[in-house]
């Protein structure tokens, strides 16, 4: 299906974007818990630990990482090569360092019924699991793990990724789509989802305006030349899975949700849902198009053209969580992102125009 094409940005008076109005039940209703059950059969197996204990929202609020007194630490192999005719010039200064760091790290804290549930969900789910909370992953944390993902197989490296992430800090905070005053009082959630091994190239963000699926895109910043092949599939499967079990079951006019479809055999799986709003990643649309279709339009499926260079124009989406904020170029990579898209639109607009 042929790429929409871009439409006039609507504004307001001020020459803000215009979203349809965001209430605090529209953020309820993309919390894991409000869904999960009602779509269970078309997601990933998932454990759902609430009410959580105080003392365990204060730990992973709190700065530094400290683990519990029953807890080991994660073993991570030394790559240091030991070369004996090596002089030790510029590393004798770190030598005490180093073995500070193979010695146990301090256990102060106490969050025992957490930790029994989490590790009880490990072996319920499998041995291996995705941590997440109410409305966020810590896919910002990836790069303090061994194989730089969120598979996670102890107490100890649910803990790490969580307390590394600064999108857990900002779904405790609960202020990522509105105010705190907004917002009100809701129920802290840990979620550990069964791991799957899934391929960054299927998966999808689909965006709903007044209880109609209008736009597919694809996740990746990347051109996968597999996925033309395939694009009826991916937008029938979608559709489809849209039709039978979220419209109904979702209770919000406009929202975003992301999918994932097997490509052996075309299955399509719920991974999340987010608010229509601007702090939301629209993908390979601009939001102006989203918010400009038109009743009974849609703007099909998005793949990312093979006339761009995903990896060379963007980069790792979350490397500015390691570093310090003051240095991460955010508003560099928002440019990037944003050139893509433009790039995007323009191919679309040529390749409408040839078609005619």
């Amino acid at each position: 299906m042929p790429c929409g094409t871009a439409n006039q940005e609507p504004t307001s008076a001020d020459g803000s974007q215009m979203f349809p109005p965001l209430t605090r039940q529209d953020v309820l209703n993309c919390m894991f818990s409000s869904w999960y059950e009602k779509l269970s059969r078309v997601t990933f197996k998932s454990v759902i630990i609430k009410p959580l204990e105080p003392s365990f929202i204060e730990y992973l609020a709190s700065d530094g990482i400290v683990l519990p007194e029953d807890e080991e630490a994660p073993k991570y192999r030394n790559n240091i090569k030991d070369d004996s005719s090596d002089d030790g010039s510029g590393w004798s200064d770190d030598e005490e360092d180093l073995e500070d760091q193979s010695k146990p790290l301090k256990t102060i804290v106490n969050i025992d019924a957490t930790s029994m549930a989490i590790r009880e969900a490990i072996d319920k789910l499998g041995g291996k699991v995705f941590p997440r909370m109410n409305w966020s992953a810590p896919t910002d944390a990836t790069w303090m793990t061994c194989d730089n993902s969120l598979q996670c197989r102890s107490l100890s490296e649910v803990l790490i990724v969580l307390k590394g992430s600064d999108k857990i800090s900002e779904d405790i905070d609960g202020t990522q789509f509105l105010s705190k005053q907004e917002m009100g009082d809701w129920e802290h959630e840990l979620v550990l989802r069964q791991w799957c091994n899934l391929y960054p190239s299927m998966e999808f963000r689909c965006f709903v305006r007044n209880k109609t699926l209008v736009a597919v895109s694809q996740i990746e910043m990347q051109y996968y030349e597999f996925l033309e092949s395939m694009e009826d599939k991916i937008e029938s499967s979608i559709q489809r899975l849209f039709d039978r079990h979220i419209c109904s079951q979702f209770e919000s006019e406009n929202y975003c949700f992301d999918v994932y479809i097997t490509q052996e055999d075309g299955r399509t799986f719920v991974i999340d849902f987010k608010p229509m709003c601007d702090k939301v990643d629209s993908c390979l649309y601009l939001w102006q198009e989203i918010l400009a279709v038109k009743e009974d339009e849609s703007l099909g499926l998005r793949l990312f053209p093979d006339s761009l260079d995903g990896m060379r124009h963007y980069s790792n989406k979350f490397s500015r969580s390691q570093f310090p904020k003051d240095l991460d170029g955010e508003g560099l990579n928002t440019s990037i992102t944003e050139f893509i898209k433009k790039m995007t639109l323009k191919q679309a607009a040529e390749e409408d125009e040839q078609s005619e």
